[in-house]
């Protein structure tokens, strides 16, 4: 059966708009809503989206505002951060998945997504039934050891100074994903330092959410990964205290931070088992 990716165009605010990747699967019990790693674009996660398509069930995937199809680009004048993500993006794109499968919806997220996915489960969402983090932790720099942890705290704040500066982020500039919102970068960077998640822009207490949010979630990590170590993971996954967690830590080091969604068959087949279980 040959799966194709279709194209809906979806605005997640006034005047913005993105597009959504979609895939109908084989399995019709539930769809799952990818929200993709900071700078990876939508269209790369079309070979993830098949396989969910074929073993697991139906699959979404779009870029979130700033990156990639997203019609809204970063400058001086376009700032945004997590809190117009977690209020306008991701619940639009929820409401466009269930309208193409009017099934209820779990969201993947990779990396950054994983951790919005997280935040936005606190909201407390009745269409939002599960979690699944793949290769996604918290970028508390404590986390590392050694001299890693001295580079991703110098990384992360010298990274916040320099998009305050510039009024963006240049992320190819450093290799660090693509041209991003300084208000990102800093909500970002914020929680690098201090290891809490605190909104610019929000007056919501994200942490006592996270950890009173009662959730299934399934937390997929590599055990090399650098970007997502697992004590990275950990410190995301403890923060949401009243959740079902179910973790697999994998020892694959052929896969890394991002090429695993070229050989993503180690992850779906956990994803399968503990959805279908």
């Amino acid at each position: 059966m040959i799966f194709e990716v279709l194209v809906k165009q979806v605005e997640v605010a006034p005047g913005m708009l993105t597009k959504l990747r979609y895939v109908k699967g084989v399995i019709s019990s539930s769809c799952i809503q990818v929200l993709p790693a900071h700078g990876v674009p939508a269209k790369s996660y079309d070979r993830l989206i098949k396989s969910l398509a074929t073993k697991v069930g139906s699959a979404a995937v779009a870029d979130l505002r700033g990156q990639g199809a997203s019609s809204v680009k970063a400058t001086r004048k376009n700032n945004y951060g997590y809190n117009e993500l977690l209020k306008q993006d991701i619940p639009a794109l929820i409401a466009a998945a269930q309208e193409v499968f009017n099934l209820p919806v779990y969201l993947l997220g990779h990396s950054l997504g994983g951790q919005l996915s997280c935040l936005y489960s606190a909201t407390d969402d009745p269409r939002v039934k599960g979690l699944i983090l793949c290769a996604s932790g918290s970028v508390y720099f404590k986390c590392w050891k050694g001299t890693e942890r001295f580079k991703v705290l110098l990384g992360s704040q010298f990274f916040r100074v320099y998009a305050k500066l510039k009024g963006y982020f240049p992320g190819r500039l450093f290799k660090f994903g693509d041209r991003t919102f300084q208000r990102l970068i800093n909500d970002w960077g914020r929680q690098a330092l201090s290891g809490r998640y605190v909104i610019e822009g929000s007056d919501r207490q994200w942490e006592l959410m996270m950890s009173q949010t009662q959730i299934s979630i399934l937390a997929i990590s590599l055990k090399k990964d650098f970007l997502a170590p697992p004590e990275a993971v950990n410190h995301l996954c403890d923060k949401m205290k009243k959740a079902s967690l179910t973790k697999h830590c994998l020892d694959k080091p052929d896969l890394n931070h991002f090429n695993w969604l070229k050989s993503p068959d180690e992850f779906i087949a956990r994803i399968a088992s503990w959805l279908h279980a």
